[in-house]
């Protein structure tokens, strides 16, 4: 980022942050994940969407207290610029993610906003003021991390946050090669239903496929749930 000024703003003064916090996550995701994660130094994360390297982030406690590092990537390049200089370390990369590579369409409302989106009627829902649009390219997960240091690696932490798009970047991974041990997923729009359908969330498309790939959830607040990998001596 040329701008120093600009970086110290969209970092620090815009979401008023300046010092050390207990947790950077919006609903306290971090702290449940640093516990599970307690005694392993230098793990590996993978963050999609991962919008903002301090504000409601859910692996800066990981870097910053276990010297954890991974790689970020988000469709904003003001996003990863922020990355660039605050996790120097990490492999930060401004690309879309989905099931295959390919050209789609953004969906967003400001330059840097959490809810930009590749999911259209996710954007319908959660900028009523209206919204732009861009044309972007996407890559799989599977492309970006056989390409990179972490090949054939195993991720101790994914971090999932797409806005509608989950299901897609689930798909472009390869769960028998890269099988991460935790994964932090956001799962819309069912909130609503299951107050009156307890039983609804079980049959929403992520957590039947986390299912399939031996996941259960071990923590949930609000849209946001973690799941474990199961394992014999689960």
């Amino acid at each position: 980022m040329k701008n120093i000024f600009r970086y110290w703003y969209y970092t620090y003064y815009r979401p008023k942050i300046f010092f050390s916090k207990k947790s950077y996550s919006m609903l306290g995701e971090d702290i449940f994940i640093n516990n599970f994660f307690k005694n392993k130094k230098n793990g590996f994360y993978l963050d999609v969407g991962a919008y903002h390297p301090l504000d409601g982030n859910n692996t800066h406690l990981l870097y910053e207290k276990k010297n954890w590092n991974g790689i970020n990537i988000d469709v904003n390049p003001i996003s990863i610029e922020l990355f660039k200089r605050a996790r120097k370390n990490d492999l930060n990369l401004n690309y879309g993610i989905s099931n295959k590579k390919t050209f789609v369409k953004l969906y967003f409302r400001k330059k840097i906003n959490m809810l930009n989106t590749l999911n259209k009627e996710f954007a319908k829902i959660h900028f009523k003021n209206g919204f732009q649009e861009k044309r972007i390219k996407t890559n799989t997960l599977n492309y970006i991390l056989d390409r990179s240091k972490y090949k054939n690696k195993k991720i101790d932490f994914f971090n999932l946050d797409v806005e509608g798009n989950e299901l897609n970047v689930l798909k472009s991974l390869n769960f028998k090669k890269y099988q991460p041990s935790l994964i932090c997923v956001e799962i819309h729009n069912h909130q609503e239903t299951q107050k009156n359908n307890k039983d609804h969330f079980k049959k929403t498309p992520i957590n039947q496929f986390l299912i399939k790939k031996m996941y259960k959830v071990v923590w949930n607040h609000k849209f946001s749930y973690i799941y474990k990998l199961i394992t014999k001596s689960s």
